[in-house]
């Protein structure tokens, strides 16, 4: 008796959302670990940033790349997902 399982379709906007979200709490704590263990954590590259216009860019920048490649992953990652899935549903 063969066991078949029916895989439903990803969620692209849910994906880039919790993606994007998660993206930007790894670069909150990077910061945050930066900011208080500065040659520990930061290996020199925090050198650059210590003035304010360019920590604040920094953050700026920070916070809307984690966005930008959350979204990237969840439409190459959701749509080649999605692809498979219907591929194997017509297969089956």
């Amino acid at each position: 008796m063969a066991v078949t399982h029916a895989h439903t379709r990803l969620s692209i906007s849910g994906l880039g959302w919790g993606a994007s979200a998660a993206l930007i709490v790894l670069f909150v704590l990077c910061m945050l670990s930066a900011l208080f263990m500065p040659m520990r954590a930061a290996h020199g590259w925090w050198r650059c940033c210590r003035r304010a216009d360019q920590f604040t860019r920094v953050w700026i920048d920070g916070l809307i790349w984690s966005i930008v490649a959350g979204w990237l992953i969840a439409l190459v990652f959701g749509t080649v997902y999605n692809w498979v899935v219907a591929r194997r549903a017509v297969e089956n």
